[in-house]
């Protein structure tokens, strides 16, 4: 039988710290450093304990995910947010690949590196909100 989640902290889905710990290729430790021990890193990936806000946040800044990665039951929703967020990578890499195949002016060139960086910029912001579906996502459901 599993142990209930303790503490008063936030709601988090443990595999979802486990696995940004780990693609992040960070130790225990390393989350931890001198904020937190490890083995209440280790408890939150197992759900044997919820963070607090502070550490929540601690831990979301050390891997470079978003809060809202974590959170328990947005599993889907995250998935959402960061298939865009990929997509919108792969646009800007196109856009450069675009930019340097062209014949462009300086001009278009400046405005093509604005267009890369706009794209960027919108990936990471998308990563870092929360979820809001749309008329098109529950049509494709």
């Amino acid at each position: 039988m599993a142990h209930a989640a303790r503490g008063s902290g936030i709601s988090v889905d443990p595999a979802r710290v486990r696995e940004a710990r780990l693609a992040a290729g960070l130790s225990l430790a390393q989350i931890a450093k001198q904020d937190v021990s490890r083995t209440f890193v280790h408890l939150v990936e197992t759900g044997r304990s919820r963070p607090s806000k502070r550490v929540l946040t601690l831990i979301a800044r050390r891997t470079g995910k978003p809060i809202s990665y974590f959170m328990a039951g947005s599993t889907v929703d995250s998935e959402q947010n960061i298939d865009l967020a990929t997509d919108l990578t792969r646009v800007a890499g196109r856009v450069r690949r675009h930019a340097v195949a062209a014949r462009l002016s300086k001009s278009e060139v400046e405005a093509m590196k604005l267009v890369e960086l706009t794209l960027h910029q919108a990936a990471e912001l998308v990563k870092a909100l929360p979820y809001v579906p749309t008329s098109t996502d529950e049509a494709s459901s």
